[in-house]
């Protein structure tokens, strides 16, 4: 059995946070959305506050691309061409809690 991963530090909460408004990006452009300049930023600061004291870094990680795949979702449902906050917003009520974002992971 592996020792459980420590919570990210700065310098690696600092690149999840880039990665992560890289995926979200990269995922608006595929689905052929364009991006509000400030919904990656809403994005980052979950990361931000989730991240901190995440342990379960895959389900840390699974659980981003779930509220990723949920904005995308709800912004097709709602026939906009744009991702922003409100769709992040939307997404998070839609999928959480989920950890890290407000509950703890199966096997806690």
């Amino acid at each position: 059995m592996s020792a459980t991963p420590a919570p990210f530090s700065s310098p690696e909460l600092s690149l999840a946070k880039s990665g992560v408004k890289a995926l979200y990006l990269q995922a608006a452009a595929l689905a052929a959305f364009e991006v509000s300049p400030a919904s990656p930023e809403v994005i980052a600061d979950l990361v931000d506050q989730g991240f901190a004291l995440a342990n379960r870094r895959p389900s840390a990680v699974a659980s981003v691309l779930k509220l990723i795949a949920a904005t995308l979702e709800i912004a097709e449902e709602r026939g906009d061409h744009m991702l922003h906050e409100g769709n992040v917003e939307a997404a998070k009520q839609k999928v959480c809690p989920i950890y890290p974002f407000g509950s703890q992971p199966i096997g806690a």
